[in-house]
């Protein structure tokens, strides 16, 4: 059997795949800081639905799946480990100097540089030089490097950050300095460059390098606690984590790569995703992941999920590869505020899952947008998690009040702003995924998971111009649901510099040259693919390049045929493909193929596929649609737009079978989340058990 748990900021959500390959899900509240005890909380709610012990079900766990945000919190919360950057001499300001990221301040003089996690105080520098062809001209001073890293011993510093220049080409040195940390404190946590990021962008790779050391001990502390507790409670099986790039991957592999893991959580849902739009044959999806903290939104194109090499968090730059995901700081425990202008706002504060909101009764006094859900009648307070958990409308009430009483409104009126903005907040994720990019968002379906999207997906959907919402039966635990189909894969990464001609043939140095670095990288993906015994029929071996016209700096990235060595015909063929979608982002005629390419990055993943659980529908032919029974009506908003309340129907999930269709305002009861058919919308639940939604705009 199969356990996927993913860790959320509010819940922790646990599918568990059967020796039948059926699913089952259950939600458990997290428990910040020790979020392993969380997952043990789990792990004994499932052994009791199951009339067992947890001893006896880990027993039977063949494979511990799981997705965490240790990583992402520790970064954002600067709660790291205290970390000594060692650098190449006469560079130690290069962090603290970063790179001018404007974002959409237009105004340079009022552009900060982000805070570094390392001060300048903590930055070795060391005398060494290897040059951009990974030439050794001045090798490394070994004993001031010892003197260096016993420097930052005595000031209590574990955890170390080797970066030097141009050991992407030849990581000589960084392997030197590695292992006199090593020598020196064996329990010294090392991150070296040439193994976090080899890629060409100095300060990229330097700041990705920061992040892996910065987070890793804490990473490597939680999944220690969580594995000797498994290990204890009787779990014999193998822990995997799920990583940014889409995979699974080994407990040891990952954690010496912390920062490989900082998107863990979403991406699960991501892949799930892709999934559902492969069973229902629909290949352009927005995914729309609103949980307890945050949302996350991704893009999955023709079938194919955006992945990028660059990505931001708390505006420390991370160059790995990941699913492309942009998040929001809206989720339902988002906090709801009035500004210095007098204007409401909501989040990116949130209540978390202590106090959490006011309505949990757990100390909570602030308004979040769970308890204006409530107040608006959304969510029916005795049927909170299939009635495990009861709200208090009381404590939402007087939480909403303040915020209404300085806005000069009614409490009800003041819970419909807090809906509209945070709508708000999310629909503008969707378009930087989507306008931005020069994509329209009426062209995708919006898949809608996590506890709190039901309720607001398909008004985002409106307000976008979209007309489809599916909400996946298992929507509340999709992404943990997502890692039980989720493959192991490995991914690796090199900067190189290599030139195609006009029309995509390599020159003869560069076709050597590329052939060559893909050998390597392949070897390498399937020697972290050969850990786990996998059957040869069951791996698969991707490759890609990232590439810009010559002497430009706008890169994409483009598949080549896997399974074998690229030749001349395929990257013909990957140029094909960069010119269409460079004149897709920026327009028809702004393609430079006269020019010729350059090649900066060659990429390998190496893929483990594992074993589908088969879709739950019904195989026999689709019943008729029919209309299920009414559990009641409850006075609740019914539409996005609107500030009062109107008379809803409300359904039960578990009254609508394959077929089943309903007419909005409607809402739709699951025991782990609920979904908002607004006015205007029509709602049908096909054969893979989705509800889907209609949006008339």
């Amino acid at each position: 059997m199969r356990l996927g748990v993913d860790i959320g900021g509010t819940f922790t959500d646990i599918v568990l795949q059967e020796e039948n390959g059926r699913l089952r899900r259950w939600k458990t509240p997290s428990t910040p800081p020790g979020f392993e005890q969380g997952v043990f909380d789990g792990i004994d709610l499932v052994a009791s639905s199951l009339d067992t012990d947890g001893r006896t079900l880990l027993g039977r766990i063949d494979e511990f799946l799981h997705a965490t945000t240790v990583t992402t919190n520790v970064v954002l919360t600067r709660a790291g480990e205290r970390v000594a950057l060692i650098t190449t001499q006469g560079f130690g300001d290069l962090y603290q100097l970063a790179r001018m990221y404007r974002n959409q301040q237009r105004d340079p003089s009022k552009v900060t540089h982000p805070v570094p996690l390392v001060p300048r105080s903590d930055v070795e520098e060391v005398l060494e030089r290897i040059d951009y062809q990974g030439r050794v001209v001045v090798p490394i001073d070994e004993e001031a490097l010892r003197r260096s890293v016993l420097h930052a011993l005595e000031q209590g510093i574990r955890s170390f950050a080797v970066c030097f220049l141009w050991s992407f080409r030849n990581p000589a040195h960084e392997e030197i300095a590695k292992r006199v940390i090593l020598e020196e404190c064996p329990e010294a946590y090392v991150a070296t460059s040439f193994e976090a990021a080899p890629l060409i962008g100095e300060y990229e790779r330097m700041s990705t390098t920061v992040i892996t050391a910065f987070a890793g001990p804490e990473l490597r502390a939680y999944t220690s606690k969580l594995l000797t507790g498994l290990r204890d409670r009787g779990f014999g099986g193998q822990l995997l984590l799920m990583k940014s790039d889409g995979g699974l991957g080994s407990i040891e592999n990952t954690v010496t790569s912390a920062g490989q893991t900082i998107y863990s959580g979403p991406v699960a849902g991501v892949l799930a995703s892709r999934a559902l739009g492969e069973e229902r044959q629909i290949k352009d999806l927005i995914t729309f992941d609103m949980g307890g903290t945050s949302t996350d939104v991704a893009l999955i194109e023709d079938g194919d999920v955006r992945s990028t090499s660059l990505q931001f968090l708390d505006r420390q730059a991370l160059a790995t590869t990941m699913v492309d995901v942009t998040t929001v700081g809206a989720g339902g425990g988002s906090l709801a505020t009035v500004g210095p202008d007098g204007a409401m706002r909501v989040g990116p504060e949130s209540a978390g899952a202590r106090p959490g909101p006011a309505c949990y009764g757990r100390g909570g006094t602030e308004p979040t947008v769970t308890d204006a859900n409530l107040l608006l009648g959304l969510i029916d307070p005795e049927y909170f998690l299939g009635g495990e958990m009861t709200l208090d409308r009381d404590a939402a009430e007087r939480a909403i009040a303040p915020l209404a009483e300085r806005l000069s409104m009614s409490e009800v009126a003041a819970a419909a702003g807090v809906f509209r903005i945070v709508n708000a907040l999310m629909a503008d994720a969707v378009r930087l995924r989507t306008v931005f990019a020069g994509l329209d968002p009426r062209n995708f379906a919006l898949v809608s998971f996590g506890g709190a999207g039901g309720l607001h997906c398909a008004s985002v959907a409106r307000e976008l111009g979209m007309n489809r919402v599916i909400v996946p039966g298992f929507a509340s635990v999709f992404s943990a649901s997502g890692l039980i189909s989720t493959d192991l894969a490995y991914s690796v990464t090199r900067s190189t510099k290599a030139r195609l001609l006009e029309g995509g043939t390599p020159d003869e140095q560069s076709e050597g040259s590329l052939g060559l670095l893909f050998a390597e990288l392949e070897s390498q993906a399937r020697a972290s693919l050969d850990v786990h015994s996998i059957e040869p029929d069951r791996t698969e071996i991707r490759h890609s390049v990232e590439m810009a016209y010559a002497g430009q700096s706008l890169n994409f990235e483009v598949d080549l045929p896997g399974g074998r060595s690229p030749g001349a015909e395929d990257f013909r063929r990957a140029a094909a493909d960069f010119d269409a979608r460079y004149a897709a982002t920026y327009g028809t005629g702004a393609a430079a193929p006269e020019n010729g390419y350059d090649i900066k990055t060659c990429r390998v993943m190496g893929i483990g596929h594992v074993v589908r659980p088969p879709s739950v529908h019904d195989e026999t032919a689709e019943p008729p649609a029919s209309t299920p029974e009414r559990r009641g009506t409850r006075m609740a908003l019914a539409d996005g737009d609107s500030a009062t309340l109107s008379e809803v129907a409300v359904y039960r999930a578990a009254d609508m079978g394959p077929g089943s269709g309903i007419e909005g305002p409607a809402i739709v009861e699951f025991t782990d989340s609920t979904i908002l058919v607004p006015s205007r919308c029509a709602a049908t639940v096909d054969r893979f058990a989705n509800l889907q939604i209609e949006v008339n705009q």
